[in-house]
């Protein structure tokens, strides 16, 4: 059955949706709860998250903590492909099978990662539609400070597995 538009919209307004964002994160993400993260945009191409600063998300060394990164990275690179997988009859698995990271500048105060991966994630899922095979793909995240400043930039190897029942 191929990805029905509608329904990837209807799934898009439920994430972003910030009551339902806070009780997501509550139920199934605390850690990203605990630490702040936002879902500032989500669509077909873009998803935008964001992590403030202070003593829920540092390190000893006063910055953030990369791990608390990498959460905002990651879910800037699979909010787009929870929303097509939410919206799909089939069930699908996904997995991060391999991440890289790279740290260009000590993260401090509030830190937004984006990813316009969403058109790549889209194009893995319905290979694996079509396939009925497990599809690799990297999806990209770059994390600015609130100067616009490049702070880490994330590699996040997704693998994809739509599963049909024949």
């Amino acid at each position: 059955m191929p990805i029905v538009e509608e329904r990837v919209t209807n799934e898009i307004r439920k994430i972003i949706s910030p009551f339902r964002f806070m009780m997501w994160t509550f139920w199934k993400f605390p850690a990203s709860r605990f630490s702040g993260l936002k879902m500032e945009k989500l669509d077909s191409e873009t998803c935008v998250i964001s992590i403030p600063g202070g003593w829920r998300s540092q390190n000893p060394f006063n910055s953030m903590y990369w791990a608390v990164q990498g959460m905002g990275a990651e879910l800037s690179t699979g909010g787009y492909p929870l929303a097509l997988v939410r919206s799909m009859p089939e069930k699908t698995r996904t997995l991060v099978a391999g991440q890289e990271a790279k740290f260009t500048k000590k993260a401090k105060g509030k830190i937004t990662f984006t990813s316009e991966d969403g058109n790549l994630a889209r194009s893995a899922i319905e290979e694996s539609m079509i396939t009925g095979k497990p599809v690799n793909v990297d999806l990209t995240s770059v994390g600015r400070d609130s100067n616009g400043d490049i702070v880490s930039e994330w590699v996040f190897k997704w693998n994809f597995l739509v599963i049909r029942e024949d």
